[in-house]
């Protein structure tokens, strides 16, 4: 399945020319139609149509006669449960459903190219710019479709590797020249990015920081232009004062007098009783 990505092929058929929207369009809402829809006769009329479709396009004639035939014998054996039960309607109608997603998948891969496709998400990518730039979003998509079939020869030649030194079922000797060799890759495409400075004509991250910090800076000033105008309302605040030291016999009141002072005006009129 990994080689149908490279099944573009220039041709002058109406799906060619159609645009990539209608034609992904058109995908999405086919497959929810065979989804929801569980009459036999819809579904195999989809599927002849999604095959003549896909013959309109006159894509590679190896590869797709091998991915239909790949899906067929999974179609068969999701089919298979209901063909014990002798719902053969049911069964016939999961395995068409099945063949005609493939095959306009199949019709759109052939007949749209990997530019227009990139064009097509970085449309849809506009909304989320704010995040990142739709550019690097299709930079994004282009990336995984080069990957997916990289990794997959990457395995291919690790398990080459393993079968020559005589270790066909050891899984480490698999697995782990495939997880350096896909490392080693991810980090050569990362420096070939860098490189030609791809990405770094716009960054949306600063832009959404210099607009927080000009909000926040508003805000503070904002704040601050009010605090001052309740300092310059507000009464003023007297500082305290020390009283001056009462006169003997004056009264005062708690908060000025002293422990001693209290201690002597309470024994005071006893002692002026018992004087002679």
């Amino acid at each position: 399945m990994i080689s149908t990505l490279g099944l573009f092929r220039p041709r002058d058929t109406p799906l060619h020319k159609a645009p990539a929207w209608f034609k992904v369009t058109l995908l999405v809402v086919t497959t929810m139609v065979v989804l929801v829809s569980s009459d036999a006769v819809t579904s195999i009329g989809i599927m002849c149509a999604s095959l003549l479709l896909l013959a309109s396009t006159m894509p590679p004639a190896k590869v797709t006669a091998l991915t239909l035939l790949g899906t067929f014998v999974v179609g068969a054996l999701s089919s298979a449960l209901f063909m014990w039960r002798g719902d053969w309607w049911r069964a016939a109608d999961v395995c068409a459903d099945l063949i005609a997603i493939v095959s306009l998948a199949l019709a759109v891969s052939s007949s749209t190219s990997m530019a227009a496709m990139l064009d097509f998400v970085a449309t849809l990518a506009r909304p989320l710019k704010a995040i990142l730039p739709p550019d690097t979003i299709g930079l994004m998509f282009a990336i995984m479709l080069r990957a997916l079939p990289e990794v997959a020869q990457i395995y291919a030649e690790s398990r080459q590797a393993a079968r020559a030194r005589g270790l066909d079922r050891s899984l480490r000797a698999v697995i782990f020249p495939t997880t350096t060799r896909t490392v080693g890759f991810a980090l050569d495409l990362g420096q070939a990015i860098h490189a030609r400075g791809i990405g770094e004509e716009w960054d949306a991250t600063d832009e959404v920081r210099s607009k927080r910090e000009q909000r926040r800076a508003k805000k503070a000033a904002k704040t601050a232009q009010r605090l001052r105008g309740r300092s310059g309302s507000a009464p003023k605040r007297t500082t305290g004062t020390v009283a001056p030291p009462a006169a003997p016999g004056s009264r005062t009141t708690g908060a000025e007098m002293s422990r001693e002072e209290a201690f002597d005006k309470l024994t005071a009129p006893r002692r002026d009783a018992t004087a002679p």
